[in-house]
């Protein structure tokens, strides 16, 4: 199996207009998956992807934790209430932009996120 390349987070929290939420942020990710299922993430996002998505609630950092994601960036504005990213805090990063996740997906591919 092929190692994944790395890609640099923090030189393109400016271009996605993102927020950090959480206080540590990974230096890097390996991918980036779009997807508001849940299910979806489960059975095929790759451990320290950064994921994007819409949904807020407390079962996106449960299954950020259990598929080892390293960021989860939400879009159109949207932010977890605070007892959310408290547990994330333990480990998973979490973004907020006020794009919609195709322009957030468009910005990424831009960057060079493949």
């Amino acid at each position: 199996m092929s190692q994944a390349t790395m890609f640099a987070l923090k030189p393109v929290l400016g271009a996605l207009q993102a927020t950090p939420l959480t206080d540590a942020l990974p230096e890097t990710v390996s991918g980036c998956y779009i997807s508001d299922l849940l299910s979806d993430v489960l059975a095929h996002a790759r451990p320290g992807v950064l994921w994007v998505t819409v949904q807020i609630h407390r079962n996106v950092v449960s299954v950020a934790a259990m598929k080892d994601i390293a960021a989860v960036l939400f879009t159109c504005g949207r932010k977890p209430d605070a007892t959310i990213v408290a547990e994330a805090e333990e480990g998973i990063a979490l973004l907020s932009t006020p794009l919609t996740s195709y322009e957030a997906a468009g910005r990424l591919w831009e960057a060079g996120l493949r």
